[in-house]
């Protein structure tokens, strides 16, 4: 996986999240905004760990 995929993935995670908390802002449903960020979360530590082994492949190059 890239990185410019790994980050998609997680901008797409963030929008989901923020989504989800605006359609359930009026009563919010904790357990699918709990889910949402758990998906972010998790997206976002593998887009640092891709870029991070990205640049030390660069760096080693």
């Amino acid at each position: 996986m890239n990185v410019s995929q790994t980050k998609l993935e997680v901008e797409t995670s963030k929008e989901i999240l923020l989504q989800t908390i605006l359609k359930n802002k009026e009563n919010l449903d904790t357990e699918l905004i709990a889910i949402a960020i758990k998906d972010y979360v998790k997206n976002h530590e593998k887009y640092n760990m891709e870029k991070k082994r990205l640049l030390e492949f660069i760096s080693n190059v």
